[in-house]
Formats: structure tokens, C-alpha cells, sequence
């Protein structure tokens, strides 16, 4: 498959939106504190050590047994081991920041495909409303149909999660 080329007028603005993204303060600043976190091996450490800890249980749980209490209760105390550490604190709130802001333009550029113009920010702030409500109105995603959702935050289809699964949210 071939990548489709842009023309000279998207590539040009792509540019100029990526040089600005690239001085944008927030992104700056984030980038700083990522560093920060990449030169402190103990913040290093401690992210390493409650990542693999929580694919071992993940692993676990996808092989069919759930994680004991004491598994969960370690994890919590690694977990809650990064937040106290500021460098990973820190490491954290950067990548949140680069998440939302990159979330942000995609969800611009996808709307202005769909609209064929530019959202306007309301209509921005009104489809995230929209996105919100639907994953957290009930336990079937929006998409209630009284009986296999009993709307109290609990699901019960009979399904697997691949692709997602019934939009639940809850496992």
C-alpha cells in the first residue's frame, strides 16, 4: 500500500501546525519534565517495576485467573509508589498533557473530514459531551435497551471484549 502524498497546500500547513505545536508551552514544558523523569533512575525504576508488575497480573487475569487480594494490594503500593515520586509524577502529567492536546487535533481534523469545514469549538466541546455521556450514562455505553442493561453500572451481555465488547466500561 502506498502512502498517500499530501499536496504542497497540507503539507505547508501541517508544517506550520507542527512548528507551533513543537513552541507550544504546555508541550515545552512536558517535554522538560519527561527528561526530568528519563535522568532519575529511581523514578525510572519505580514506573519499570509497576508496569511489569501490572502485565504480570493483566497476563494473569487473561489467562483466566483473577488477581488475589495481595497482588492488588501490592500493586496499589507500587502504583501509589510513581505518584509520590515526583519525576514520575511529573513523567505522568506530561504524557496526559501531550495526549489531550494531540486527542484535541485529531478531533479537529476528524470533524473538519466530517463537516467539510472547520468545527467550530463549541461543536468541539458539544461532540466530547456527546462522546462523554454515551460511555458513562449507563453500563451499555448509550445504547440502552432495558434488557441486557440494568443501568446501574453493572453489565450483564454475554460477550467477549474484543474490538471493545459492549462499551461497558466496567471490566
Amino acid at each position: 500500500m502506498n502512502t498517500p502524498v499530501l499536496n504542497d497546500n497540507l503539507r505547508s500547513a501541517t508544517e506550520a501546525l507542527c512548528n507551533l505545536l513543537a513552541k507550544e508551552d504546555q508541550v515545552v514544558s512536558s517535554k522538560a519534565k519527561i527528561g526530568l523523569f528519563f535522568q532519575n533512575p529511581e523514578a525510572t525504576k519505580l514506573f519499570e517495576e509497576v508496569n511489569a508488575y501490572g502485565e504480570e497480573l493483566r497476563n494473569k487475569h487473561l489467562a483466566g485467573m483473577p488477581p488475589t487480594e495481595e497482588e492488588i494490594a501490592k500493586f496499589d503500593t507500587l502504583r501509589e509508589n510513581v505518584v509520590k515520586n515526583d519525576a514520575a509524577r511529573g513523567f505522568l502529567e506530561a504524557r496526559q498533557t501531550i495526549d489531550e492536546i494531540l486527542n484535541t487535533i485529531n478531533h479537529y481534523l476528524g470533524m473538519s473530514i466530517d463537516l467539510g469545514r472547520a468545527p467550530t469549538p463549541e461543536e468541539i466541546e458539544e461532540a466530547r459531551q456527546r462522546a462523554m455521556s454515551a460511555q458513562s450514562s449507563c453500563s451499555c455505553g448509550g445504547d440502552c435497551n432495558k434488557e441486557s442493561c440494568d443501568c446501574d453500572g453493572t453489565c450483564d451481555h454475554d460477550h467477549d471484549h474484543k474490538d471493545g465488547g459492549c462499551g461497558c466500561g466496567n471490566h
